[in-house]
């Protein structure tokens, strides 16, 4: 009698657990989607950041019993952690990142993209609730879907809310160009500096800007301490971070081979007013310094630029093995050559047998790249002595040698 009543009082007590919320699946991404197929429903992924508190707040919503009586019958869902490895198989298969936490996406029977929302948190509980019902409901509702963003935007829609959410799917869905065009949108209708530097400018600054010349973002690189409210404890770095990944999105992104030598000079100076040391800095800008330059024709820029690196960066052998071929390969004219002796020089000088990675074949490269530099100038003396010891060290280390014997008969 005493185990019976102890087995009601249980499964009454659990009950309650079981019966409301969101009911959530597990399973890889293609059975959850035969799943919903099967069950003629959409996909839901709730992807969620461990220690987000966004996150952590969203949790006992989604399993209020009137959201789960909304999204059981018209989901099949799931959830998973953002660094998991499903979350990883996720973001490979379907192309998606993930611009912010938390974030459902919604995926039809053939596991298209077809929904995406970050559900914002709401100052009481029925307001949240009705918040993520609301993302429910656009899911179902085509008209309504970011899937449907494109058609949107074509036939003029530029709203601020619509781009903030449009400005998010592009990010998710790693379309660079469409998220650059809304952030220049954005920039449009926040033209005041209480606009720009209020909540809502740094959240669109922080999410969605992903060029240095974005009329936002220069205003925040030239009023840096004005954002410095939004460095909170649990985010001490926000500005920072914000500002680092507007330059590293700049830099590598779709204007990445046009970018001006003036812009890349003046992320680099920016990322040092953000507190990085100038030593730490060059590295990350080196290349597209020198990559702009030669672009612009200027190959003494791209010489002092990196005779100026040399005096404060920390270099190794293969620096200088990369560096000496990139100039010879770019280089629009022949006044660097002189300096790139001296380079050759210092480089050899770094070089470690010890080192897996310091090669005798890279070091007669490094040499076999002088000889080159010095007949570009008509030194043909000086290119035979390089190039002899790019040979000597190719037969001492035994490898083929052919490309220093075809380069020393043009010194003769």
């Amino acid at each position: 009698m005493k185990s019976t009543l102890f087995s009601l009082v249980f499964s009454l007590l659990l009950f309650p657990v079981f019966s409301q919320g969101i009911k959530f699946e597990e399973g890889t991404f293609p059975q959850l989607v035969n799943l919903a197929r099967q069950q003629h429903k959409l996909l839901m992924v709730e992807v969620y950041l461990n220690g987000c508190p966004h996150c952590a707040a969203l949790a006992p919503v989604l399993q209020e019993k009137k959201v789960g009586d909304f999204f059981n019958p018209a989901f099949v869902s799931t959830k998973i952690e953002a660094n998991s490895a499903i979350s990883k198989e996720l973001q490979q298969q379907k192309g998606i990142t993930y611009p912010e936490f938390p974030l459902l996406f919604f995926f039809d029977a053939n596991g298209q993209l077809i929904h995406q929302a970050s559900p914002a948190e709401r100052p009481n509980r029925e307001e949240f609730i009705r918040e993520v019902i609301k993302h429910g409901n656009e899911a179902l509702t085509p008209s309504l879907r970011t899937g449907n963003y494109a058609a949107r935007y074509a036939k003029g829609e530029r709203g601020s809310e619509f781009l903030v959410n449009y400005g998010k799917y592009a990010k998710a869905t790693k379309d660079v160009a469409r998220q650059t065009q809304i952030g220049a949108d954005l920039a449009k209708l926040l033209t005041k500096p209480a606009d720009m530097e209020s909540a809502n400018g740094f959240y669109i600054i922080s999410r969605l800007l992903n060029d240095f010349q974005n009329p936002m973002a220069k205003h925040f690189f030239a009023n840096l301490p004005k954002y410095q409210k939004y460095n909170t404890s649990e985010n001490p770095k926000a500005v920072k971070d914000a500002a680092e990944a507007i330059i590293y999105n700049t830099l590598y992104g779709a204007r990445t081979n046009s970018l001006k030598s003036s812009e890349v000079v003046a992320m680099r100076e920016a990322m040092v007013r953000l507190g990085n040391p100038a030593k730490v800095v060059a590295p990350r800008t080196l290349l597209k310094e020198l990559e702009a330059h030669f672009r612009e024709k200027n190959t003494p820029a791209a010489t002092a630029r990196f005779n100026e690196y040399r005096r404060i960066a920390t270099m190794d052998f293969l620096d200088y093995s990369y560096i000496v071929r990139l100039f010879n390969e770019k280089a629009t004219d022949n006044s660097y050559a002189p300096a790139l002796a001296g380079w050759v020089t210092d480089g050899a000088k770094l070089f470690n047998p010890g080192n897996a990675n310091h090669t005798k074949d890279k070091l007669a490269d490094l040499h076999n790249e002088c000889s080159k530099a010095y007949l570009k100038i008509g030194k043909k003396s000086e290119a035979k002595k390089a190039v002899q010891e790019a040979l000597n060290i190719a037969k001492a280390a035994k490898i083929n040698t052919k490309p220093y014997t075809d380069q020393l008969a043009k010194c003769n």
